[in-house]
């Protein structure tokens, strides 16, 4: 043993895995140093053998690393994107389901429609006309609108 008493251990041992948090990528090391430290406590009223502390060290960081998983998991979900503004800086997306006008006729698969004042360029794999209203069903690489 490092010290004379083993709650000083645990309380090290503790504090050293939640200083090791702040370093290391990751948010797992805090809940086993919330366990070291309850151990600390934990040893500072009760006497017990290393093993029955052990087994009580990995009781404890199981708990602690559900509370952890549980909250994290609350907090994601929470903070999670509403729909309406998942494609808010990727315009391309914006045009899903929209109805377009196709400014050339379908060449090679591509062309290019008018989506409200600009064109984009467009792949189909139906041989359509100019003037002919089509579907935006899909985006490629953000620039290409795939329609029906």
């Amino acid at each position: 043993m490092l010290f004379e008493s083993t709650a000083t251990n645990w309380l090290i041992l503790g504090l050293v895995l939640s200083i090791f948090e702040l370093f290391v990528p990751g948010t797992y090391l805090i809940w086993f140093g919330f366990a070291g430290l309850l151990m600390s406590l934990l040893t500072c009223f009760i006497d017990m053998a290393l093993s029955t502390q052990i087994i009580f060290f990995a009781v404890f960081s199981a708990i602690f690393v559900l509370i952890g998983w549980f909250s994290y998991r609350y907090i994601f979900k929470k903070t999670q994107t509403p729909q309406e503004y998942r494609n808010l800086n990727d315009s391309a997306q914006q045009y899903i389901g929209h109805i377009v006008t196709l400014s050339e006729d379908v060449i090679d698969n591509q062309t290019k429609v008018k989506v409200g004042d600009t064109y984009w360029l467009a792949y189909s794999e139906k041989p359509l006309k100019k003037g002919e209203n089509a579907k935006v069903t899909d985006v490629k690489d953000s620039l290409i609108l795939v329609i029906e």
